[in-house]
């Protein structure tokens, strides 16, 4: 049996102070995958601190609304790819702009 591609992702981590910095980690590619479902991977595997939100999986709700690649996205409806880089989004209270 052959080991699963495997692809790097860099998610954003958050500090208290609102400084960030992206974090890469190895995901393995099973099949056709979503964002969210590799940040499941990543929460369950490499890091479980990372936060992320979501809700119905069925790009209804927005629940997963996150910037992936510069663009505000779902993450229940983006497919991974390999070098991607993905921020939480932030409301402007979030941000405390």
């Amino acid at each position: 049996m052959t080991e699963p591609r495997t692809i790097e992702v860099k998610v954003r981590s958050w500090s208290e102070n609102g400084e960030g910095e992206f974090v890469s980690y190895s995901v393995p590619l099973d099949g056709e995958m979503d964002v969210l479902n590799a940040l499941e991977y990543i929460r369950a595997h490499c890091n479980p601190t990372v936060w992320y939100r979501s809700s119905c999986r069925r790009g209804v709700c927005g629940g997963c609304r996150m910037t992936i690649d510069g663009v505000l996205r779902l993450a229940c409806e983006t497919e991974i790819k390999d070098g991607m880089r993905i921020d939480p989004y932030r409301t402007r209270e979030a941000s405390n702009d």
